[in-house]
């Protein structure tokens, strides 16, 4: 038995993973991630402690703890380098949890660990080349290269959020401009909308949130854009543009044989995938379109805790 771990921007997911690779129990708690490390790290084990109580088990049925986390994960000292989500620099997690609980523990990047997740389980492992795309807040990505998932030199590989579409483009929350989730990233196309509905604007997104942002997401921005909502449509489209010539920029680049889709705002909306296609089939290289399948993620949150339980390190 395992145990996989996925610590988010609002929530930690613990799971208890047999041999066969089925998640038999979970726990979650919220991050808090305003919070010391110090004090997320104490919830983190007590998680862990509680889950093991709670099913049954023997510390020692627990082969291995897994942690999928956002962020850039040192090569050798397997230290989280920085995790933007939760504003980490240099910590330990790892070693941490390893102290603290006496399981062996490994830690990977979250979106790794789901792209590795959904390969070896939802797929069975039997397409060799794939490429992961996790549209959410931002954009994560993870590679499948030859069967082995692809860290690159420094660990740090299959940042696709961060390729440039446009150098002159919109300002992303890394410090660049015109990366490729602050394009696609839900959280930018729902500031762009936020502010023009504070600026004044109703249109039919207005009706359709009810005046409430909190009902103002990708999925009722998609809504409103199939309306026939003037500015979300406006939005909706470059979202559709560019999220297709970015994957048509990386399809060129890698010639995968899968590109999987997940995240928040792929799950959200209904027609994303099929109007993306379009853009992609323009854009993309012939050759590089051959053979190629686009896949939505099959797993959703059990993704990473599978991965982060069971990657090969």
């Amino acid at each position: 038995m395992r145990i996989g771990i996925d610590i988010g921007g609002t929530k930690i997911i613990a799971g208890i993973i047999s041999d066969a690779g089925a998640v038999t129990s979970t726990k979650r708690i919220p991050t808090g991630a305003a919070r010391t490390y110090g004090a997320i790290l104490e919830d983190i084990i007590r998680l862990i402690q509680e889950l093991i109580n709670e099913s049954g088990l023997q510390k020692r049925a627990i082969d291995r703890i897994g942690i999928a986390t956002a962020g850039q994960i040192d090569k050798e000292s397997k230290k989280i380098l920085f995790s933007p989500n939760l504003r980490w620099h240099n910590v330990d997690l790892r070693g941490d949890i390893e102290k603290a609980i006496e399981i062996q523990t490994c830690i990977e990047n979250d979106v790794n660990a789901a792209t590795y997740g959904e390969w070896k389980f939802g797929f069975k492992g039997v397409p060799k080349d794939v490429l992961g795309i996790f549209v959410g807040t931002g954009i994560g990505g993870g590679l499948i290269v030859d069967g082995k998932l692809y860290r690159g030199f420094s660990n740090v590989g299959g940042e696709v959020g961060h390729t440039i579409l446009n150098p002159y483009g919109y300002r992303c929350n890394c410090g660049n401009k015109g990366c490729f989730e602050a394009y696609c990233g839900g959280w930018y196309i729902v500031k762009r909308v936020k502010k023009r509905i504070q600026e004044g604007y109703r249109g039919k997104i207005g009706d359709i949130i009810n005046g409430d942002m909190a009902n103002l997401h990708t999925g009722t921005i998609e809504e409103a854009y199939l309306l026939g909502d003037e500015f979300c449509g406006h939005v909706w489209q470059e979202v559709i543009e560019y999220l297709g010539a970015g994957i048509a920029s990386l399809v060129n680049l890698l010639n995968p044989e899968i590109v999987l889709l997940g995240g928040g705002v792929i799950y959200s909306t209904k027609h994303l995938i099929d109007e993306m296609k379009v853009v992609l089939n323009k854009r993309a290289m012939t050759a590089s379109l051959h053979g190629l399948q686009i896949e939505k993620a099959k797993l959703g949150e059990e993704a990473a805790l599978l991965g982060a339980a069971y990657i090969e390190e």
